[in-house]
């Protein structure tokens, strides 16, 4: 049977076992005997190269650009063939209920749809923008905080290299992008305490952060460790780790950590079914460690002020993460009642009537 041709879009129906129906979306496969060359005029692959060459993408930060890059090559591999003007406001719906699985991946996605059809708005290669007003996808809340216990675990089983990233994510509470651009150039030290200076990637905020005292051994080891060259976290060949990379190699040693603890709870004589409840409800991810280190921070007693400084957080985010996670702590309600109980009787009154609400 003769393919198809056109540049459409190319609609698969699967049923799933619960007997839904689930449509895949792509562009129709090219002729394989024509000689690659640039992407026809009028497509999304044409679209992608021009952006990608443009000012509007130069100007952007070189996180943001990394990120926008990593979608843009997703919407290129599925609909690169299709013509800019056949996509439609339904298309675009439709490829948000094939990703209703991972909401946050969905949502980059739509958004990076939303900023390459207002680009092609504006050189008039379509009327209008079908990602425009696609609707959000809620993401389920993480509330998972790393414990000292699981932290222990973990980097005992971590290679060198990513045991650095693992306290650099936890004790600097800075971004993943940031940490794996981190230099040894920009580590100090002042009054016997080092100190990391950097320009954070996605916000341009410039922090100075005091290093815990857990994380300056694994530093000046690094520092003196001549290999690598000067990133604190370099790949395997010395060079800055691409960001899917080092999600592979830092997923691989969290699965042997996960491993070896099965192996314990066996060996304590844990059934299987009781394991996998156990270390489901384990699970944790590097975006936890950040929220990990500023609760921590607030629990040790930090003001918001004191922990936006080291975090880059603007103070009012800083509030919100710390409304939402620490009141839930159980060392802080003991915390709060052994204070008043130190205090006694002569504690300071507050009227709370004098105070806004």
């Amino acid at each position: 049977m003769a393919r198809p041709k056109g540049d459409g879009i190319k609609v698969v129906r699967k049923r799933r076992p619960d007997g839904s129906i689930v449509e895949y979306r792509y562009a129709r496969r090219q002729d394989a005997a024509k000689p690659v060359s640039a992407p026809p005029t009028g497509t999304i692959a044409a679209l992608i190269t021009e952006y990608l060459g443009s000012s509007d993408f130069r100007k952007l930060k070189p996180g943001t650009k990394e990120l926008y890059r990593r979608y843009l090559e997703q919407i290129r591999e599925g609909w690169g063939g299709i013509a800019i003007r056949a996509v439609r406001p339904g298309d675009i719906q439709r490829l948000k209920d094939e990703h209703q699985d991972s909401p946050s991946k969905a949502n980059m996605l739509l958004a990076v749809l939303s900023i390459l059809f207002k680009f092609a708005m504006r050189r008039d290669y379509c009327a209008g923008n079908p990602a425009a007003n696609p609707g959000r996808l809620e993401p389920a809340k993480r509330e998972h905080l790393w414990t000292p216990d699981e932290e222990a675990r973990v980097l005992a089983a971590f290679r060198p290299s990513l045991r650095l990233a693992y306290m650099l994510l936890a004790y600097t509470v800075q971004r993943p992008s940031d940490v794996l651009a981190m230099t040894k150039g920009m580590v100090y030290e002042r009054d016997g305490r080092l100190w990391i200076e950097l320009r954070q990637q996605k916000t341009g905020e410039l922090v100075a952060v005091p290093v815990h005292e857990d994380l300056a051994p694994l530093i000046r080891a690094r520092l003196s460790d001549m290999a690598g060259g000067l990133l604190l976290v370099p790949s395997p060949t010395g060079k800055p780790w691409s960001r899917r990379n080092f999600s592979r190699a830092w997923d691989h040693d969290l699965a042997r950590a996960n491993s070896l603890e099965v192996v314990r709870l066996r060996e304590l004589g844990w059934a299987a079914e009781a394991i996998a409840k156990e270390m489901a409800g384990r699970h944790r991810q590097r975006r936890d460690l950040r929220r990990t280190g500023i609760v921590r921070l607030a629990q040790a007693g930090a003001t918001t002020p004191q922990i936006a400084a080291v975090s880059g957080h603007r103070i009012d985010h800083c509030q919100t993460i710390i409304d939402t996670y620490l009141p839930r702590r159980s060392e802080v309600a003991l915390g709060g009642i052994e204070a008043w109980e130190r205090a006694g009787r002569d504690s300071k009154v507050v009227r709370l009537s004098d105070r806004n609400r």
